[in-house]
């Protein structure tokens, strides 16, 4: 996606006793659109699943119970897999939202809606990858399959966007 290219990724390793043999693994990925002039019933109207957030820009909503009513300074839909992927394997999360953009293989009728409607309200799109593993183990890599059904690598530079983090 010409607006819609950038893909993060953070990684945790967590520094557990060696004695505990409880895993601390989790992963996740983030589906972002925002953008000022974005309706997210118009997201919502393409991808068929409700988000985690949505709101449009100056609409209050509820950030949560200590930051209380806010309004919306951009319009954004938002959705985490990490209450829809019962797994803690990064892979799983990013074939959900695969799966979600793609329901099928080669077929680009909602990323073709979505990338029309990001164009048109000048909106940009994010994926954001997280997973936190073992002490030892090894950051899982994004599959090249994954950033070539989002374009990123088509993706103008300033527009692609990967990042890995190590803590």
């Amino acid at each position: 996606m010409s607006r819609a290219s950038r893909l993060a990724t953070s990684t945790t390793k967590t520094d557990a006793p060696k004695t505990e043999a409880k895993s601390d693994r989790k992963a996740f990925v983030t589906l972002r659109f925002s953008g000022d002039e974005l309706d997210p019933t118009e997201i919502s109207a393409i991808l068929p699943i409700k988000p985690t957030r949505a709101h449009r820009k100056g609409e209050e909503f509820v950030a949560g119970p200590k930051a209380g009513t806010l309004h919306g300074r951009t319009g954004i839909w938002f959705l985490v897999t990490d209450k829809l992927v019962d797994s803690d394997d990064l892979a799983d999360h990013l074939h959900f939202v695969e799966t979600l953009l793609f329901p099928k293989p080669a077929e680009k009728g909602r990323i073709t809606k979505l990338r029309k409607l990001l164009e048109r309200t000048r909106a940009d799109a994010h994926v954001t990858c997280f997973w936190r593993g073992d002490p030892d183990e090894t950051a899982p890599q994004i599959p090249a399959q994954f950033k070539s059904a989002l374009g990123l690598a088509e993706a103008p530079a300033p527009r692609r966007h990967l990042r890995c983090h190590d803590r």
